[in-house]
C-alpha cells in the first residue's frame, strides 16, 4: 500500500527534474537574448568619496551595536550587489585623482589630469555619455546633491580646463543648440549663484531666464520639482550647496524618484547620473557621523533603484565611487575598537559644530558640544577648548573642528590620514541583467567605455 504513493512520487520527481533539465538552456537562452541587447535605461551612481572603508564601516554603523557575540551583522544593500573594484589614478604624475579627472573618465572612457573637466591634456574637448546619448535620441540626466557646476555633474555636460571655472561650466550648461535646446534634459541640483550673477560689467546676467523663455521648467523648491510633469528641467535648490543629512533630511531618493518619473513619461531611453555628492565632503571634514548619514542616504535611494529595476527589466544600475576620501580607519591609533553604536549619538556636523561655536559666546560651548556630541571630555580636550575660546586665530573655526574630530576618534575609534583624497581602488556594485560587465577588476574608464557601447 505504501509503494504506489512512492512510487507516484518518486516518478513524479524524476519527470520534475528531467523537466527542469531541459528547461534549464532554454532559460539560460532566455537570459543571454536579453542581455544581448543593450540596457535602455542606463542609471550611474557615484558616490563621491566612497571607498572600500565607509561600505565596511556603514554597516557596522547600521547594525547599530558596539558590542556582539555571533556573527549576525547583516550585509547591507551595498554588500549584496558588489560585482567587482576599479583603479581611479588620473593621467598625470599623482596616481590620486581628483574628482574632475574622475568623473572625466567615468562620463568619456578617457583619462585626463587631475582639475580638468573633460577635456584632454592639451585642453580638447572630449565627447561625453552625455553628448553622445542625445545624439543617437536618448534622453539625459543628472541629479546631484551639490552644486550641478561641481566638478563630478559638471564633467558630464561641460568641457573646461580648471574645475574652479564654475561659471563658464554654466553658462556651458545654459548654451542653446541650433535648434534652440539645452544640452540636458533633467538636472537636478544647487548652485543658482553661477546661473544669476553679474558680467564683467556689473550688469545682471541670468541664465535661468533664457532657459525659461525656451521652455526649460526652471524649479527652485522640491515642493515645485514633484508638482512637474514633462522635460526639460532644471532644479537648483540652494544657492550654494546643500546642508549634511546629519544637519537637515535625506532628499537624495525623493530627488531621484521624481527624475525618474520625469524621465519615464517621456518614453524614451536615458542615461542618468546620480550624484551621493556629500560622502565626500564628510570625508574631507574627517566626520565619521557626518558620512554614515549621507551612507544611509546612499542606501535608501538604492533601495528604491531596485524596486525600479526589478519593474522596468531593460534597467541598468551601477554604483561606483570616483575615489575614497579622508583616509577612513576603523580603529585608530592602535586601540582595537570601532565603536559603531556611539556614533549614532553625534547629532551634528563636526564642521556645523565649528562654525556656530565660533560665533557663540565661549561660556555656551559646554551645553552645545553636551547636546550633540554627548561624550565625556578628556583633560587634553577640555584644554584644547579652553585655549580656544580666548583665541582670536584667523584660523580658529577650523581648529575647534579639530578638536571636536579628536573627541569622536577617541571615543569612536574613527581615525583618519587626511583631509584630501587617497588612492586606493573604489568598489563596483551593480544591479540588473548586464551586472557581468563590472565582474571582478577593472579601471573607471572601462565602465565608461560601457556606456558608450551601449548607447546607440
Amino acid at each position: 500500500m505504501l509503494c504506489k504513493p512512492w512510487h507516484r512520487l518518486k516518478t513524479t520527481f524524476i519527470i520534475f527534474v528531467a523537466a527542469c533539465a531541459f528547461m534549464a538552456p532554454l532559460a539560460n537562452a532566455s537570459s543571454a537574448d536579453q542581455v544581448s541587447e543593450p540596457p535602455e535605461k542606463v542609471i550611474l551612481v557615484i558616490a563621491d568619496g566612497m571607498g572600500f572603508p565607509f561600505l565596511s564601516a556603514y554597516r557596522y554603523f547600521k547594525d547599530g551595536r558596539n558590542y556582539t557575540k555571533a556573527n549576525d551583522i547583516q550585509p547591507t544593500v551595498f554588500d549584496t550587489y558588489l560585482v567587482g573594484v576599479a583603479s581611479t589614478f588620473p593621467a598625470d604624475d599623482t596616481l590620486v585623482t581628483d574628482s574632475a579627472a574622475s568623473a572625466t573618465a567615468l562620463a568619456t572612457g578617457v583619462k585626463t589630469y587631475n582639475g580638468a573637466i573633460s577635456v584632454d591634456a592639451e585642453g580638447n574637448p572630449i565627447p561625453t555619455i552625455m553628448q553622445h546619448a542625445r545624439k543617437q535620441g536618448w534622453l539625459t540626466g543628472a541629479i546631484a546633491t551639490t552644486r550641478i557646476t561641481h566638478a563630478t555633474p559638471a564633467a558630464f555636460f561641460a568641457h573646461v580646463p580648471s574645475r574652479r571655472m564654475e561659471d563658464e561650466i554654466a553658462d556651458q550648461m545654459s548654451a542653446l543648440d541650433e535648434n534652440g535646446n539645452p544640452p540636458f534634459d533633467l538636472l537636478l541640483g544647487s548652485g543658482r549663484r553661477h546661473f544669476v550673477r553679474k558680467d564683467d560689467e556689473g550688469n545682471r546676467l541670468s541664465h535661468l531666464r533664457t532657459l525659461s523663455n525656451r521652455g526649460v521648467r526652471v524649479v527652485d523648491s522640491f515642493e515645485q520639482l514633484k508638482t512637474q510633469q514633462r522635460l526639460p528641467l532644471l532644479g537648483l535648490f540652494y544657492e550654494d550647496s546643500f546642508p549634511y543629512v546629519i544637519d537637515d533630511e535625506k532628499r537624495l531618493e525623493m530627488m531621484s524618484r521624481e527624475g525618474i518619473r520625469l524621465l519615464d513619461n517621456a518614453n524614451k531611453p536615458y542615461v542618468l547620473m546620480i550624484e551621493a555628492s556629500m560622502v565626500d565632503w564628510c570625508g574631507h571634514a574627517n566626520d565619521i557621523a557626518c558620512a554614515m548619514h549621507e551612507m544611509a542616504e546612499l542606501e535608501k535611494l538604492m533601495e528604491y533603484l531596485i524596486e525600479y529595476a526589478a519593474e522596468n527589466p531593460n534597467t541598468q544600475i551601477i554604483l561606483t565611487a570616483d575615489h575614497s576620501t579622508g583616509g577612513l580607519t576603523l580603529g585608530a591609533d592602535g586601540e582595537y575598537k570601532f565603536r559603531a553604536g556611539d556614533i549614532h549619538r553625534i547629532g551634528r556636523g563636526l564642521r556645523t559644530m565649528a562654525v556656530d561655536m565660533n560665533e557663540m559666546p565661549a561660556i555656551d560651548w559646554d551645553a552645545y558640544i553636551d547636546k550633540y556630541l554627548p561624550f565625556t571630555l578628556t583633560v587634553d580636550h577640555q584644554e584644547a577648548l579652553k585655549k580656544l575660546a580666548h583665541s582670536s586665530s584667523d584660523r580658529r573655526r577650523a581648529e575647534i573642528q579639530q578638536v571636536l574630530v579628536d573627541i569622536v576618534r577617541f571615543h569612536t575609534g574613527a581615525g583618519w590620514t587626511t583631509g584630501g583624497h587617497t588612492g586606493e581602488d573604489v568598489p563596483v556594485i551593480a544591479i540588473g541583467p548586464w551586472s557581468d560587465h563590472f565582474r571582478g577588476f577593472q579601471d573607471q574608464t572601462d565602465i565608461g567605455k560601457q556606456l558608450f557601447e551601449w548607447v546607440r
